[in-house]
């Protein structure tokens, strides 16, 4: 998945605090992050605005929540623990259990992407690290 940024620098400084192996083809203007069975890309909005037009508003919630899946609830709560101290990062709530059986909290980046950090009941990984949802 590639999130279209506004603040590369800043971004870029964000998404290096969770640790996740760069990719050798990051450079200024696209920066790569492998997270266990998916790809975080951050690439300049200015790039696609000929084809979408221009990016909403900060802090405006732009219709879909990003998604880290843990294999389970403790690892849910440490998560927390480490990542609300993180710069720029917003929590909007603690780690709580899920009506559909899990635990997970959310939080915005700093420029508004949504994300969820979740254990989700009966799913596993396959040695990737990749999610199997039942």
């Amino acid at each position: 998945m590639t999130l279209a940024v506004s603040d590369m620098p800043a971004m870029t400084r964000f998404y290096r605090q969770f640790g996740w192996p760069e990719s050798k083809f990051s450079d200024e203007s696209f920066v790569g992050f492998q997270t266990s069975g998916a790809v975080l890309g951050l690439f300049a909005a200015t790039n696609y605005e000929a084809e979408f037009g221009a990016p909403p508003a900060l802090d405006a919630f732009n219709g879909f929540v990003l998604a880290m899946n843990l294999e389970d609830a403790e690892r849910v709560d440490a998560a927390y623990a480490v990542m609300k101290r993180f710069e720029g990062l917003r929590v909007v709530g603690e780690p709580k259990g899920l009506s559909f059986g899990g635990r997970g909290f959310e939080f915005l980046d700093p420029e508004g992407n949504a994300w969820e950090v979740v254990w989700a009941e009966d799913t596993s990984f396959d040695e990737r690290g990749g999610l199997i949802f039942p």
